[in-house]
């Protein structure tokens, strides 16, 4: 049984000492770079392969000095006195990009990037603090090289289908140059929170916007908010609180978040088909119609945020209809736009007016028709309707939270008094706002 024990041990341990003379380490070096390698026991001679690519010299007796010449890889192999080998190095020799680094290095002087090549290959990797960073040190290398560059578009593609109506979004081009890898990773991925607030207004209430006063036969007016004070919340507050659709009402309140440098759609509405015939075929062609929004966003230095919206309100538009054809038709309002904004800011968007003219006839039967004297029994009137669209966009950089963070909403009964008086709840002031900040950013935390 011990014999059988020993050989076991054997065998694993000519396995064991065979496994670091069969399988090289590898030794990187840059053109006219050096480095030195050690060894226990005296050195004897040494080979290597390729000396146009690494060349090598014998400081003593326990020292080997090993120095790159020119890009490529080859074997250097160290013996002792008895022709045994004691050292071996897989030797890969790089081109040295020093001045590219130092370049980079003045221009960007917190970043940590390193550049390798494969071949004709480059490679960068390290850690930057934004994207906008990566991208700008990818470019001034790949410029450094003097590589071939090519530019990859984001595109708004237009609404009606005509490509020619396209448009790039300038600060989303990225320059991919040939034979230059980009690994390198940003520290900390920054997220915008887009919460927008979409509002279909009567333009006469936006021109009297302020203080409304009251006919005196028809009561008293209604103070809205000193015009001082005007600002796009007071205005979807206002048309909140009232809940007259002739004034104004909210059509969307979209709360969306993105990953800097990355797009997001919102759609509520619906599909339209629309059949055409060719050649004998139906086709069937779904138009969307109703509240959509894209949007792309990206984080630039100093946290200022460049967002591109491009919102869209469209509805169903019966004029064409009539008892033979059902034609259908949108009646559609969109918009695009870039804007710079810092964390926690807003903008609006307005002007999107739209204006109907409607035309009735009212009569008393049989007297309205009779011709000349049938005029004193009838009655027209025209009205004219304009509606204005506005919309109300705030961007804050966000981060998601942890779960043992979330704290879900519940419900606590109350009596009669404390409703009648408007007494005040039982949660705490810290916990009301707390919640107000996480549903003001969409579920995320500033």
């Amino acid at each position: 049984m011990s014999r059988w024990f020993t050989a076991f041990c054997v065998g694993v341990l000519s396995i064991v000492l065979t496994i670091p003379a069969s399988a090289q380490r590898l030794l990187n070096i840059m053109e006219g770079e050096a480095k030195s390698l050690f060894t226990s026991q005296d050195i004897g001679s040494v080979f290597i392969a390729n000396p146009a690519i690494a060349d090598y010299q014998v400081m003593d007796k326990n020292r080997v000095i090993v120095f790159g010449k020119a890009t490529g890889s080859t074997s250097l192999l160290v013996f002792d006195e008895n022709n045994k080998t004691i050292l071996s190095r897989k030797v890969i020799t790089n081109k040295s990009y020093d001045h590219i680094l130092q370049t980079v290095k003045l221009h960007y002087p917190q970043s940590d990037v390193a550049m390798y090549n494969l071949g004709d290959q480059i490679v960068l990797s390290g850690t930057v603090a934004t994207e906008a960073e990566k991208d700008g040190i990818h470019s001034l290398v790949g410029e450094l090289l003097a590589r071939e560059a090519k530019e990859r578009k984001t595109v708004w593609i237009s609404a009606d289908g005509n490509s020619d109506h396209d448009r790039d979004i300038d600060f989303m081009v990225r320059k991919e140059f040939s034979g230059v890898i980009n690994r390198i990773e940003v520290a900390v991925t920054k997220q915008v929170n887009v919460k927008l607030s979409i509002a279909e207004v009567s333009h006469s209430f936006l021109e009297n916007f302020g203080i409304q006063y009251g006919d005196a036969a028809l009561g008293a007016g209604m103070f809205v908010n000193p015009i001082l004070d005007f600002s796009a919340d007071n205005i979807l507050a206002v048309i909140t609180a009232m809940g007259d659709d002739s004034v104004g009402q909210v059509l969307a309140e979209p709360n969306m978040s993105v990953i800097s440098g990355e797009s997001a759609s919102f759609l509520v509405g619906g599909e339209i088909p629309v059949v055409t015939v060719v050649d004998g075929g139906t086709n069937i062609e779904y138009k969307e119609f109703g509240v959509r929004l894209d949007l792309v966003a990206k984080v630039l230095r100093d946290d200022k945020i460049m967002l591109s919206l491009a919102p869209e309100v469209s509805s169903l538009d019966s004029q064409y209809t009539n008892g033979q054809y059902s034609l259908p038709a949108l009646k559609t309002r969109r918009a695009q736009t870039t804007v710079e904004l810092g964390d926690g800011q807003s903008f609006v968007l307005g002007g999107l007016l739209s204006s109907e003219d409607m035309e009735s006839l009212r009569k008393v039967p049989y007297a309205g028709d009779v011709p000349v004297l049938g005029s004193m029994f009838r009655h027209t009137e025209t009205s004219r309707s304009k509606t204005e669209l506005i919309i109300v966009a705030t961007v804050n950089l966000v981060k998601p939270i942890h779960s043992s963070q979330i704290q879900l909403p519940t419900i606590r009964k109350t009596t009669n008094l404390q409703r009648f008086f408007v007494l005040d709840s039982q949660y705490s002031t810290a916990t009301q706002q707390w919640a107000q900040e996480i549903l003001s950013s969409g579920g995320f935390k500033k």
